[in-house]
């Protein structure tokens, strides 16, 4: 693994793999606004868009960015194996959130419960995986630009 992970530019790709891994987090804390989501599966906290929350997601990105640092010193296939563990679980939760609310609404409660999330479930993990193949690309990549 450590030909692929390319060594050039090693903090602007750090900063774009945890740029991605926020995002998606943002994302989830969105969808559970939206939805009035009140269960909390994975991501035990519930932040709302004011200053606070903001600092709580940079405080959040300035940690994931420092894990991946010291991960990446350890060995970089681990720190591939721990982008991949995070954006499952993020995407496992968003699969979650929009399986209880969209989908059932996108299916007009004509499919059962048990089909709606395994529909949910696989478009997630579908995702997952083309972000985890996007981050790889990045990883790979020896110049910026």
């Amino acid at each position: 693994m450590e030909e692929i992970f390319n060594p050039n530019l090693l903090t602007s790709k750090l900063i774009i793999i945890t740029f991605i891994e926020v995002l998606i987090l943002i994302a989830i804390l969105a969808l559970k606004k939206n939805y009035k989501e009140k269960l909390k599966i994975l991501i035990p906290f519930d932040i709302s868009l004011n200053i606070f929350g903001f600092s709580l997601i940079i405080l959040f990105g300035l940690v994931l960015f420092t894990l991946n640092y010291f991960i990446y010193q350890y060995s970089s296939f681990t720190l591939m194996i721990f982008t991949a563990v995070i954006i499952s679980i993020l995407y496992i939760e968003m699969g979650i959130i929009l399986s209880r609310n969209f989908f059932v609404k996108f299916f007009d409660d004509q499919l059962p419960k048990e089909i709606i999330y395994f529909i949910g479930f696989i478009l997630m993990i579908n995702a997952g995986y083309f972000t985890i193949m996007f981050i790889l690309r990045i990883i790979k990549a020896n110049t910026l630009i």
